[in-house]
Formats: structure tokens, C-alpha cells, sequence
């Protein structure tokens, strides 16, 4: 499993030390920093995996023209789908929606898994790469998905995707680390990122996390 770290825009540069990346578009049309930041990350060979969600806990789709002028400014290897949480009729239209509007780029884009239970998990349609958010890991038990396949976050804790192959790109350990927390101490679950925190008490302990994590998944 190779390991994306997602970060706070103030600490990119510090924390995102791997070679994938992953950005918001919201982020990227309104933060000069945040958006320089990637574009100077592609320059030097990075993945750069783009999703189509707004910031926030709850996964809903990002506005398209928000999205279009995002995708003018960065160029992206892969685009996850916009999706709506748990909803599979409502993203699977949503997928299809999003390719009849952005057509130059469906070489790039990827779906992004959706459903309430194992049985939709299976009957999703797949392709050579998928996207797994952190709210269906509940749903995909014993389930395979190929080596190209791109998990969304963590949860709550390290082993969430033990003997999964893929893409993780994960704040976990910058969540944790910025309450001067080390993974194991996971609970309660720390909250999402706003991505406009500013405050790094604890960056021994968030550069650990950070290894730890790589160190795990990282064959």
C-alpha cells in the first residue's frame, strides 16, 4: 500500500513527504499557497489524485464550475467521481453526469464507492481503479479490490485496511498528532480537518505519526 499524507494548507510542505498527493478543489481555486503547492508537486513527478467533494465530514459534490476552474489550474492523474454519502442510485448518476460534462478527462476519472451494505458493495459496478471512502470500509469486509484501488482517509485507526493493496491518502495521523496524540492513542476518533488549522504543538509527534503510518502500509 502506498501512503498519501493530507495535511492543513499551512503544513503541506512539512507533512505531505510522500510522492501522492491529494487535493479539494474548493482549495484549490481559493488558496494561492494550496494550490502552488501541488502544481510545484507535479512538476517533480507526484501522483496527484484531485477528489470531487466539498471540505467537510459529509461526502457531497462539489459545485462543476468550482471544479472546471480547478482542473485548469493543476493537472491531475486521477479525478475521483462526485459522489453523495451512502447513496448508490443518487452517485451512480452522479458518475455518469460527471463524465457527459467533463469529457476530456475520462481517461481520468475514477468512481467513487457508494451504498448502505455488502450487497451493494458487490453489485457496484468496477473498473481498473475505484475509490473507497472511509464511511463504506464498514461494508467491504471480506471483499477484494484490485492493487490500483485508492482508499479515502482513515476513520480511526491504523489497521482499518490491514491486507488491502492500493492508494491510502490519509490525515489521520496529522488529526492525531496535532492533540499530541500517537496512533494508538485513537480514541475518541479526533475530527476531520478544516484544512485551515494553525496551530502545530506537537510536530514530533505528528512527523511519527507520519512515519509510523508509512512504515505500516508501506511495502
Amino acid at each position: 500500500m502506498k501512503v498519501g499524507i493530507i495535511a492543513p494548507i499551512k503544513f503541506l510542505e512539512r507533512y505531505c513527504v510522500t510522492p501522492i498527493q491529494y487535493c479539494l478543489p474548493s482549495l484549490v481555486v481559493e488558496n494561492t499557497s494550496y494550490k502552488n503547492f501541488y502544481i510545484k508537486k507535479k512538476k517533480i513527478g507526484n501522483i496527484i489524485i484531485s477528489d470531487s467533494r466539498k471540505v467537510g465530514w459529509r461526502r457531497t459534490p462539489e459545485d462543476f464550475e468550482v471544479i472546471r476552474e480547478a482542473l485548469k489550474l493543476i493537472e491531475r492523474d486521477i479525478i475521483v467521481a462526485p459522489s453523495y454519502m451512502f447513496n448508490l442510485k443518487a452517485s451512480l448518476e452522479m458518475y455518469e453526469y460527471f463524465l457527459a460534462n467533463f469529457p476530456t478527462y475520462t481517461n481520468k476519472i475514477i468512481r467513487c464507492l457508494e451504498g448502505t451494505s455488502e450487497e451493494d458493495v458487490v453489485i457496484f459496478p468496477k473498473s481498473k481503479i475505484i475509490a473507497v471512502p472511509s464511511h463504506m470500509y464498514r461494508y467491504i469486509g471480506g471483499i477484494k479490490f484490485n492493487s490500483n484501488t485508492i482508499y479515502l482517509e482513515n476513520h480511526i485507526s491504523i489497521d482499518e485496511l490491514d491486507n488491502r493493496k492500493g492508494i491510502l491518502v490519509t490525515s489521520l495521523p496529522i488529526r492525531l498528532g496535532l492533540q499530541g496524540r500517537l496512533l494508538s492513542n485513537n480514541r475518541p476518533a479526533p475530527d476531520s480537518l478544516t484544512f485551515f488549522e494553525e496551530e502545530d504543538k506537537y510536530p514530533k509527534i505528528v512527523e511519527k505519526n507520519i512515519k509510523d503510518i508509512i512504515d505500516y502500509y508501506e511495502e
